[in-house]
């Protein structure tokens, strides 16, 4: 067999003077303060597709809002800061108080993860409306969740 190489060795690093990504959620507004990790975007997509169970679907979810929200650890004068997940908490007991649908929480994600992937978060204008075609396995389901109808499927995309 040959060897395919050495891979994922750099770490991205976020430029501290770039804007920061910001949301209202529940009339609270939050800062964008991680990044997603490219993997769980994949995961996110594979849920998108019904590729994974809807269950690991939601763990995908969970896990894009505690990354976004969590000040990552960082260094600061030769010191290490530990990560703060304040604003996670601060987000997860204001959807647990106000029972925020899970459509709600599924297009934040979805919105975390197309900001990120620099990709619109609005549907545009020349889309069809609805649902878009989606490929199934038998580990998922058929259906596309109403608040992943706008994305596109990868085949599409790359068919123009």
């Amino acid at each position: 067999m040959a060897n395919l190489g050495s891979f994922g060795a750099a770490v991205r690093e976020a430029d501290p003077r770039a804007e920061k990504d910001t949301f209202e959620f529940c009339g609270e507004q939050f800062e964008v303060k991680g990044k997603l990790p490219p993997m769980l975007m994949v995961q996110l997509g594979a849920a998108t597709t019904g590729k994974i169970d809807e269950q690991e679907g939601l763990g995908a979810i969970w896990e894009a809002m505690r990354c976004s929200l969590t000040e990552p650890e960082r260094q600061v004068d030769g010191e290490t800061i530990p990560a703060d997940p304040a604003a996670f908490l601060r987000f997860y007991r204001l959807a647990v108080e106000r029972c925020v649908e899970l459509d709600d929480l599924i297009a934040l994600a979805m919105a975390l993860f197309e900001a990120q992937a620099g990709r619109p978060t609005a549907q545009r204008p020349d889309s069809q409306p609805g649902s878009l075609p989606t490929s199934t396995s038998s580990s998922g389901s058929s259906s596309t969740h109403p608040a992943l109808a706008h994305l596109r499927p990868v085949s599409q995309v790359l068919a123009g």
